[in-house]
């Protein structure tokens, strides 16, 4: 378990490679620029909940400024989906980018979650029996990212768990489409409630259209859940690409993925110790640019 004691931290989510992004919201959360890296005068911290790489224009550059911060003391991360992917084509031999590859090394030393005094971060789900099973685990051990590749491996199921969620097949009739107009095979549950004889528009977090509001999943369907209760610890996850009209703060959860490929937003959370998340501590940095 980590300490955070007497400590503030700033926490962000999925940056995708969006580096002007995360230097405005930076600068939103009051952090200025030193050199290779950004500051706080009140020396807080931030956390960054993985996903910092693809999609957008400058993953080198994102990947260069967090690790800068990391090896500072400045910052914190763990691993998203994307960088996890990453690891693996590298351990499977596959070909990756060339300007990502030198960056391997500190990628590997990065945790899978972490488990503060006060507050947990996780890239998309804080599942108690997969972190469990992956507590002694690490990335930098070619063995464990080979089970990782193997289908219904244990490890694998549970990295599958805790960096891209839990998911049901959707029926095929239903065709429900994601938000980007793509239908989907599966849909992202809620995993931390208890979704027992709920419609399928009340289980799933990243939105689908249309929303199916008479029908929902069998029970056996729901069988990885493990709730995550009002007494357990704030913890904060990134994955789900959310617009900007849902909400972000559930109960003890807070999803800092607001999608900044598609929306050019970045959220970030000011967590002072609180023990209930509340939204009046989210940040949010919108830059508008024009379209080529």
């Amino acid at each position: 378990m980590a300490r955070d004691s007497f400590t503030q931290f700033d926490l962000i989510g999925d940056v995708h490679g969006h580096y002007e992004e995360l230097c405005k919201l930076l600068e939103q959360l009051e952090y200025h620029r030193n050199g290779k890296v950004f500051e706080n005068e009140e020396n807080h911290k931030l956390i960054f909940v993985g996903d910092l790489i693809n999609r957008g224009p400058e993953s080198e550059k994102v990947l260069h400024l967090v690790k800068s911060m990391c090896d500072s003391g400045i910052a914190f991360a763990v691993l998203g989906n994307h960088e996890f992917r990453l690891v693996q084509n590298a351990v499977s031999g596959k070909k990756i980018p060339s300007e990502l590859s030198v960056f391997l090394p500190w990628l590997r030393k990065l945790p899978m979650f972490l488990d503060m005094d006060s507050f947990r971060v996780v890239h998309a789900a804080w599942h108690f029996s997969s972190i469990k099973l992956l507590e002694d685990q690490s990335v930098e051990d070619d063995s464990f990212i080979e089970k990782t590749l193997v289908k219904k491996n244990p490890f694998r199921l549970a990295v599958q768990r805790i960096l891209s969620g839990i998911k049901i097949t959707i029926p095929k009739g239903l065709k429900c489409k994601d938000r980007f107009g793509v239908v989907r095979q599966k849909g992202r549950l809620k995993w931390w409630m208890n979704l027992e004889g709920k419609a399928y528009a009340d289980c799933f977090l990243s939105p689908m259209s249309p929303q199916i509001n008479n029908a929902g999943p069998e029970l056996d369907e729901l069988s990885e859940i493990e709730e995550y209760t009002a007494n357990e610890k704030p913890v904060f996850i990134g994955h789900y690409c959310l617009p900007e009209y849902i909400p972000k703060v559930y109960g003890q959860v807070v999803c800092l993925d607001g999608c900044v490929t598609c929306d050019k937003k970045l959220w970030g959370y000011r967590y002072r110790g609180e023990k209930n998340p509340t939204p009046r501590n989210l940040v949010e940095e919108k830059i508008c640019r024009d379209l080529i």
